[in-house]
């Protein structure tokens, strides 16, 4: 079987949850025989050395690796802006001029794919058009109830600039993604959560594909440890998304004065990309927390730790790094919101509190005490690589649902790619 998969940025190098979520289901596709074809944006220039290392290691992969840039242009955001009830922000920053679709297309047309397979909602312009134009089904990945995602980082932002950001990208998402689910053959979600209220909203076409785990790196979060954890509190994810800040910001300033009344030699770290200025600052206040700055490797940073928490209260889809923390020996301790979409066998792995008390005593409880291995291991094997084998006689039916195809796609005026 050969698949398009249209990602909305390149899937390597995965270091956060969406491009993890991505990669690892690309390697899984092929270790399960299906060719792959990759079609993606960067923001970074293609002559650039770093993102031609990365398009390199895509190839070792994919038969094919097609990369464009964003459009971040000033022209390009005044027809963006014109669409934008119609056209998402986020998608409309990922179209194709018509020269660029009409030679994406006659490659498509060449290599001849099998389906189209979207790998989140806002590469969708691209992907519902070569669906359409090559008369294949149209598959679709969910990582979100995407509106539901831009609204909880609309309401978690904080400042003008951050608030206006997420504003324009919640515009007329909800739209968009009800149609991308109506137009596909099935949808993949990511969430056993999400998947439950799309089916009570008639969309019964959907299935649930769990985030898979790369085997080295579960074989090497889940070794025995060799020496002691040097931190007795640790926290990894990305340290500039709003709800991610306000759920660090909580902790730091709620939980953690009370961890340190009761245990002022407390050794805590907040480790990911791009910390916020809000992040450095509350990090900077307490002498007891290190800040761990876009560590290369995150398997020694989550293996350092004797407890690893997830203080998340917005979102929607899965947190990964929940499903990552699953395959450490650490004590686990999350919100409800932090194990949100995952099955009971995984939450019943984690003491779950979203009260600063509860939450401190909950970190209290598993850093004195072992947890029973085995019902760890049980939920280790939702996440096994080899899942993705089960969904391929969905993606080998006869197709239900084709668009019509169309004639040729007019060019856009104004932006180049």
């Amino acid at each position: 079987m050969r698949l398009t998969l249209v990602c909305g940025e390149l899937p390597y190098p995965p270091n956060h949850g969406g491009t993890v979520d991505m990669w690892r289901r690309v390697c899984a596709l092929k270790d399960a025989g299906v060719s792959v074809r990759v079609v993606c944006w960067h923001q970074g220039a293609p002559d650039d050395a770093t993102v031609a290392a990365y398009v390199s290691k895509v190839r070792e992969v994919a038969e094919s690796v097609i990369v464009y840039p964003f459009q971040h242009s000033h022209s390009s955001k005044f027809w963006r802006l014109a669409r934008l009830f119609s056209l998402p922000w986020a998608a409309s920053a990922r179209c194709l001029s018509g020269k660029d679709f009409a030679a994406l297309l006659a490659n498509e047309r060449a290599a001849q794919p099998d389906a189209i397979w979207l790998d989140g909602l806002y590469g969708g312009d691209v992907a519902l058009k070569l669906a359409r134009q090559l008369q294949k089904p149209l598959f679709y990945r969910s990582h979100n109830i995407e509106h539901r995602y831009t609204g909880y980082q609309l309401a978690s932002a904080r400042g003008l600039k951050t608030r206006l950001h997420w504003w324009l990208r919640d515009q007329g998402v909800r739209h968009y993604e009800l149609q991308v689910l109506r137009t596909a053959q099935a949808f993949f979600d990511i969430s056993v959560d999400d998947l439950a209220t799309w089916k009570s909203q008639g969309f019964t076409h959907g299935h649930w594909l769990p985030t898979l785990i790369d085997t080295r790196m579960a074989q090497a979060l889940s070794a025995p440890p060799v020496t002691p954890p040097a931190f007795d509190v640790g926290y990894l994810g990305n340290l500039f998304m709003p709800n991610n800040v306000f759920g660090i910001s909580w902790f730091i300033e709620q939980v953690v004065p009370l961890l340190l009344q009761q245990q002022p030699g407390l050794r805590l770290f907040v480790a990911g990309s791009r910390p916020s200025a809000q992040v450095r600052a509350l990090v900077a206040s307490v002498p007891q927390i290190t800040l761990i700055e876009s560590p290369p490797d995150v398997v020694p940073v989550l293996r350092n730790a004797r407890v690893l928490i997830n203080p998340v209260f917005a979102g929607s889809g899965v947190n990964v790094k929940s499903v990552e923390m699953l395959f450490t020996p650490a004590g686990l301790v999350s919100t409800p919101q932090g194990l949100g979409g995952l099955p009971q066998v995984v939450a019943d792995c984690f003491q779950v509190a979203d009260q600063p008390q509860a939450f401190a005593d909950a970190i209290f409880s598993v850093l004195h005490t072992h947890a029973d291995p085995l019902p760890r291991q049980r939920a280790r094997l939702l996440f096994q690589p080899d899942r993705v084998s089960e969904i391929l006689p969905i993606l080998q039916e006869e197709p239900a649902r084709l668009m019509p195809a169309i004639g040729a796609v007019p060019a856009r005026v104004g932006h180049g790619g």
